[in-house]
């Protein structure tokens, strides 16, 4: 720090013995050793107290990352269980189709009528009622009229 050697502090001690002189020397000596002293441990509080913040704010960070690694080791362990929900889920659904596409291979296969000249052998669709209940006039198509019941009653 400072640079004081053994002949500096020989010359200090002389002139303090003759400016304050051999009766209040060692009063004077106590007095600079406390003052001394005090900051001395001030200064060594002081450090100390910035040594545990500086270690604080290390712990802190440390403690952080700490906790976005878990977090991130939790979510890769969530994504894998996802992956393999789904691929379960694919697996099944293509055992579904599979089965499904059996299903209608082994069913038996329904003919399509031909149209070369071969009749039409399905049956009529029935009417609706509302249509066979009321004949319509000849030369007239029977609409219903708004607010008028289809049902055959006037």
């Amino acid at each position: 720090m400072f640079d004081i050697g053994f002949p500096e502090l020989l010359i200090v001690a002389l002139v303090l013995l003759l400016v304050v002189g051999p009766e209040r020397l060692p009063e004077v000596l106590r007095t600079v050793g406390r003052v001394v002293g005090s900051a001395r441990r001030s200064f060594d509080t002081l450090k100390a107290e910035l040594e545990r913040e500086v270690g604080a704010d290390d712990l802190r960070r440390e403690l952080h990352n700490a906790r976005i690694m878990e977090d991130a080791k939790r979510l890769q362990e969530d994504l894998k269980g996802a992956e393999q929900s789904f691929k379960a889920l694919g697996q099944s659904t293509k055992a579904e189709l599979t089965a499904a596409e059996d299903a209608l291979r082994a069913s038996p296969a329904v003919e399509a009528p031909s149209t070369e000249g071969e009749a039409d052998t399905t049956p009529e669709a029935p009417k609706p009622e509302a249509l066979k209940a009321t004949p319509a006039p000849q030369g007239e198509l029977a609409f219903p009229s708004e607010g008028q019941d289809t049902g055959g009653k006037a």
